[in-house]
């Protein structure tokens, strides 16, 4: 069932931390919302019945988004209820600290699977839906692509990939309307950063921010919320730094 004059969004990765926000915050402003999740099914169907209460127009699909197959089949679910997808926001994503010499060929392979690899595949498959009628893709990097390190070397090289890949496809969706951007957040409050805010390295991040705070998700999702929006219609290839005015270049 196809709501009216509402326009379609997947947040990949959207049962918990940054993603939930997101979702959230789409779902308030009566966007059809499409929850992805790959393992935590019951948070995801705890965040659908939430939304559930202010917007009926929500579905939950599991996928592992590094997965073609199961990619292909996160599109097509959402096409088969919604009928379109207008805004790809490619946030699903892992970080493992761990200092260079200490990588695992294992470790590198996981998270350049599942930071770089899933946005290319989310973003070439969800191009020939876009296509037809244009979009937008968000994805979510890091500042950590430009902080080089030292303790997320990986991470690191997975979201600058984000920024470069992020660039590519914008210039191969210029020409459908189809605008591409990333947004780079710094040390976001989140269950999922608990750790990094409270240790040493956390209080050596504030102290290079220019506003000597840490940042919230709305922050992040409210940017989401801008770029896929109609109040814009001119801003492609960017990479959005909302990291309190931490450039860690």
């Amino acid at each position: 069932m196809k709501s009216k004059n509402s326009k379609t969004v997947i947040v990949t990765g959207s049962s918990r931390g940054l993603g939930k926000s997101i979702i959230q915050l789409f779902s308030e402003k009566n966007y059809n919302v499409v929850i992805n999740y790959k393992n935590n099914k019951e948070s995801a169907l705890e965040l659908e019945s939430k939304i559930k209460k202010i917007n009926k127009n929500v579905i939950v699909i599991r996928a592992d988004v590094s997965n073609r197959k199961q990619v292909k089949n996160l599109f097509q679910k959402t096409l088969s209820r919604f009928g379109q997808i207008d805004i790809l926001v490619n946030n699903a994503g892992i970080n493992r600290r761990g200092f260079f010499e200490d990588i695992t060929d294992d470790d590198w392979d996981d998270i350049l699977s599942n930071n770089l690899k899933s946005v290319f595949i989310c973003c070439q498959e969800v191009f020939k839906h876009m296509k037809k009628r244009g979009g937008n893709i968000i994805n979510i990097s890091s500042a950590a692509s430009q902080y080089h390190g030292p303790k997320t070397v990986h991470y690191a090289v997975s979201k600058a990939g984000v920024n470069s890949l992020t660039k590519v496809v914008a210039r191969y969706g210029a020409k459908y309307n189809i605008l591409v951007n990333a947004i780079a957040p710094g040390v976001i409050l989140t269950d999922q950063t608990f750790d990094e805010v409270n240790s040493p390295d956390g209080k050596k991040y504030l102290d290079m921010t220019l506003l000597k705070k840490f940042g919230k998700p709305s922050d992040v999702s409210s940017a989401c919320l801008f770029l896929a929006s109609e109040d814009q219609n001119y801003i492609t290839g960017q990479i959005l730094s909302v990291s309190g005015g931490a450039y860690l270049g």
